[in-house]
């Protein structure tokens, strides 16, 4: 048996999708189609709306320790970082540096606890929060390449799909948008890294 934690804000819970599932449970219905988990391989969605990066680092540990059922192989997946560059007061909630080193401790600890994998956040409809997200993006590509830990370009993944579109209030996608994020991780290089580690397991 295998374990899936995804860790996140509000984007990882599925606020926004119709059908109140989110984009782990589509990646999850999709991997199952294609034989790469089954019952009773486990799925966690820990995704907390306007959680920071900050907030994530304070509570991934116990939470994943809560759940984890010791000697079963833990994957550990986590999707920030929306949260961190929005300005809603004119002020950016996490400086970016900031942001980069909470997800340097995240990461760095995680790996102590099963296989990791960072997931960049995705574009919104707002074009200076888009721009940092993306600046951001390659800050936590930095940081993923420094602990080896595989990484996925979702901003640029999603940019050009009709992702944007379905952006009901410009930042939560609809069941379309979490299908499109689900699909755009099947395909990476980054995901096929963990299912590899997750075959080995």
């Amino acid at each position: 048996m295998k374990q899936f934690f995804f860790f996140g804000d509000s984007i990882t819970l599925g606020v926004g999708d119709q059908g109140f599932v989110g984009w782990p449970a589509v990646l999850a219905q999709m991997l199952s189609a294609q034989g790469a988990i089954a019952h009773p391989d486990t799925i966690y969605n820990l995704g907390a709306r306007k959680n920071s990066s900050a907030d994530i680092a304070a509570r991934w540990r116990q939470e994943f320790q809560r759940r984890h059922i010791q000697g079963t192989e833990a994957f550990l997946v986590f999707c920030f970082g929306t949260v961190d560059m929005a300005a809603p007061q004119g002020r950016i909630n996490v400086p970016a540096e900031e942001s980069a080193a909470n997800a340097r401790n995240i990461l760095s600890e995680a790996q102590q606890s099963g296989n990791v994998l960072l997931v960049s956040p995705p574009p919104v409809a707002d074009s200076a929060h888009s721009a940092r997200l993306e600046s951001l993006g390659k800050a936590y590509a930095e940081v993923c390449a420094e602990l080896s830990v595989p990484f996925v370009d979702l901003f640029h993944a999603l940019d050009a799909s009709p992702f944007l579109q379905d952006l009901a209030d410009g930042v939560h996608p609809g069941a379309e948008g979490n299908r499109l994020i689900a699909a755009a991780l099947l395909h990476s290089s980054g995901l096929k890294i963990l299912l590899r580690q997750a075959i080995n397991a």
